[in-house]
């Protein structure tokens, strides 16, 4: 990861370095404030396989490109403020889930127009030429896709890049061909690859998406398969077949995440106070009796024996 700030006036040897990291991590480019004298702004960037993410969040600024050998097309893509794109004689408002494609090897400039972060997705140019129609005539052009499709590439993105390198190369490796799949599928690709991208990305984001949805709601009685399935605009039986292709079910995942939680909890000497009853409530389980037993069954020891397990400043007393 790296990870760079500036604020001050665009010049000045504390100005000159900043922009020579961004150089040496991301691209050649100059940084001129859109309405005065003062730049306010921080780049958060992650390498994962082949491909790159970087934030940028701040000030209004004109990014302009300097120079750039390497073969590279960037995603631009806005997650919290407006973006103005130029290139090729052609310039695109974009705001919250719309996007488009830059060419590295060619003049342009990219406009944070409103206080707030951007995205851009790095990806080398042949692995979107070998699957994408007319890549070229696509180029500088705003890209309109589904909402659940910018939608999930957002979340992948954020999610790849706060978690990713944490991870082993396999794991980021498979996260950045998701995040492949999803912008294949934005711009629109060969029908063997958009298949492809729809079975292996487009699924993971959905899964993802849907497992966020449940952690979130756990002690809910929103958890329904069916409402889920609603709000996410698909069936209860995919939503079967994303679990069950990752090795468990749906209920059992929530199940799971519930106990889990209870656990925590039961665990945390800030929750003492509180009954098991109560605990086994607020992680969604409305049967105490079924509570205590599927607790038993997934840790060895029932509620109250967890719950009187000596802490380590109950040992030093």
């Amino acid at each position: 990861m790296f990870q760079c700030r500036y604020a001050g006036a665009p010049r000045g040897p504390k100005y000159e370095m900043w922009r020579e990291e961004f150089d040496q991590r991301w691209l050649a480019a100059d940084f001129d404030p859109v309405d005065t004298d003062y730049i306010a702004n921080e780049f958060r960037g992650s390498e994962h396989s082949f491909l790159g993410l970087c934030s940028m969040h701040g000030s209004p600024v004109h990014t302009t490109r300097r120079h750039e050998t390497r073969d590279w097309i960037y995603v631009i893509l806005p997650s919290g403020a407006q973006v103005q794109t130029q290139q090729r004689g052609q310039s695109n408002e974009l705001s919250l889930g719309q996007m488009t494609l830059i060419s590295a090897t060619e003049p342009c400039r990219v406009t944070l127009t409103t206080t707030g972060n951007r995205w851009s997705i790095r990806v080398p140019r042949r692995f979107l030429n070998e699957v994408c129609r007319n890549l070229d005539g696509k180029i500088a052009r705003p890209v309109t896709a589904a909402d659940e499709l910018t939608r999930l590439l957002l979340q992948q993105v954020e999610t790849t890049h706060r978690f990713g390198p944490r991870l082993d190369a396999a794991a980021n490796h498979a996260m950045a061909q998701h995040i492949l799949d999803l912008v294949v599928l934005c711009v629109g690709a060969d029908p063997d690859a958009t298949r492809a991208a729809e079975q292996r990305g487009l699924a993971a984001a959905r899964l993802d998406a849907i497992r966020d949805d449940i952690l979130r709601n756990l002690g809910t009685s929103d958890l329904a398969l069916d409402r889920i399935a609603t709000r996410h605009r698909v069936s209860a039986r995919y939503i079967q077949y994303l679990f069950e292709r990752a090795g468990t079910s749906f209920t059992g995942f929530v199940i799971e995440q519930r106990l889990q939680r209870a656990h925590r909890l039961l665990c945390d000497p800030a929750h003492k106070w509180r009954k098991v009853s109560d605990i086994a409530a607020t992680v969604g389980f409305s049967d105490i009796s079924y509570f205590n037993r599927a607790f038993k069954a997934r840790f060895a020891a029932t509620p109250r024996e967890v719950r009187h397990v000596p802490t380590r400043a109950d040992r030093t007393t």
